[in-house]
């Protein structure tokens, strides 16, 4: 029982805390009440359109953080749903008490309001909390389009705050004076060092609504993103930095994927996109299925995305405490629908359940990513799939394999030289695929066989 329990606490998650992404850098949090453009103030000032926006009210739900730069100064950026105190459902008050933990994170906080509107009721009730968390506060009056509007920000002093920065989130006016305050404000931190060895990240993506962000928020044991029993509730991919076993990774939350006929607004188009983005940066995808509704033919559609991002897939059965579906099926139907050949994990973010299994499973994954094979032992493989299996024919001429190896990894990456590329078919293709997944212990592991023709 003490090694089992030493073994759990090996691989028990923690949260890097009073740290970055990108290292101690200071962290600047964007925070108001809804609807006043702080994701569009988020995605300016990180120099990218990382955050959903839209002019519906509430997109924003969860804390996202991005990296940024400006006159050789680096800082963190917290973007944070609308804090509305009137708002009493459930996500309304998930969704304030992520912002406040972004606040309590943060060396500086931009108050952002609009110019059109401020100061509303909400606006005070923000700026009450805000005060109370006694944090370095910037007032931003964002929808400052033109002159006039500018002017009426300065009608915005009799708030307290000192200087007011009128800006322009969505047309980029008055953004360099704003960044010129920003950095005087906060402590000073090196710039990002690009040549810095990459984190392994971790993406977990899968259907709406089968546990992805209470899988995320178990693991870490703290209510990290919003989590409703209504789908579609995360909408921007979440990145949190954690320490598995002494080592860094990146672990990431992302929205539902959905079929294109199944997506009912704007919002949800941009959502999914950002979570295949997610999935691209990522080296293992966590492709979560509900065990209470089996493999579904939309997991398959999660588990093919995940693939054709070039990332390792473990497909993970949750909510095993309510139904047990029969896993010897479920790889059947895995191996004859999946190129990749996914490994199975089942756990139960509500008990607890498996959990602890499956971070290391992905980290296995990872590493076997990441691995290089030796030429010679590639070559003695493709000797004996030549022998056991000899290549296709056309008329007098017969498929001769006469070289592989590898020539790159995160995906493995492999050069195959035959006498004539014409005579590869598909089916003797994956095939030789198959066997060097069951050879090298592949399996869940994408590849790539570029055949050449060599005279």
């Amino acid at each position: 029982m003490a090694e089992r329990a030493a073994e759990r606490a090996r691989w028990t998650p923690r949260r890097v805390r009073g740290s970055t992404l990108a290292g101690d850098q200071p962290t600047v949090a964007i925070v108001g009440y809804p609807n006043v453009g702080k994701s569009t103030l988020f995605n300016r000032l990180a120099g990218r359109r990382d955050a959903v926006v839209d002019a519906v009210s509430g997109v924003t739900r969860d804390r996202r953080q991005a990296g940024a730069e400006w006159n050789g100064r680096a800082f963190q950026l917290i973007d944070t749903g609308g804090i509305d105190e009137a708002d009493p459902s459930d996500v309304g008050k998930q969704v304030a008490a992520q912002a406040v933990r972004g606040i309590e994170e943060a060396d500086l906080v931009l108050f952002v309001v609009d110019v059109q509107t401020a100061p509303t009721t909400g606006d005070l009730e923000v700026l009450d909390r805000l005060r109370r968390a006694r944090r370095p506060l910037m007032l931003v009056a964002n929808k400052s389009d033109d002159s006039a509007r500018e002017a009426a920000a300065e009608n915005l002093r009799s708030l307290g705050l000192g200087d007011v920065h009128a800006v322009s989130a969505q047309h980029g006016r008055g953004i360099g004076d704003l960044l010129d305050a920003l950095v005087a404000a906060i402590p000073e931190a090196p710039l990002i060092d690009a040549e810095r060895e990459r984190l392994p990240a971790i993406c977990i993506i899968g259907r709406p609504n089968v546990g992805k962000s209470s899988i995320l928020n178990a693991l870490l044991g703290e209510e990290r993103v919003v989590v409703h029993d209504r789908p579609g509730t995360t909408r921007d991919p979440i990145d949190t930095l954690i320490e598995v076993d002494g080592s860094p990774l990146v672990l990431i939350d992302t929205a539902g994927l959905r079929r294109r006929g199944q997506m009912r607004d704007g919002v949800e188009h941009y959502s999914q996109i950002r979570a295949l983005q997610a999935a691209e940066r990522s080296d293992v995808a966590l492709v979560v299925a509900d065990a209470t509704e089996g493999l579904t033919e939309a997991d398959l559609g999660a588990v093919d995305r995940a693939a054709r991002a070039h990332c390792a897939t473990l497909l993970v059965m949750n909510k095993w405490d309510l139904a047990q579906p029969d896993l010897d099926h479920i790889r059947g139907r895995l191996r004859s629908k999946s190129r990749q050949r996914p490994a199975i994990e089942v756990c139960s973010a509500a008990t607890g359940e498996g959990l602890h299994r499956l971070l290391p499973a992905a980290l296995r994954l990872e590493e076997r990513y990441r691995a290089r094979i030796a030429t010679h032992e590639l070559n003695e493989a493709l000797r004996e799939l030549a022998a056991a299996r000899p290549g296709p024919r056309s008329g007098n001429r017969r498929l001769s394999m006469r070289y592989l190896v590898q020539t790159g990894e995160a995906p493995p990456t492999f050069r195959l030289d035959v006498n004539d590329r014409s005579l590869m078919t598909r089916d003797y293709g994956f095939w030789i695929e198959n066997r060097l997944r069951q050879r090298f212990d592949l399996d869940g592991v994408p590849l790539i066989v570029e055949v050449r023709t060599r005279t």
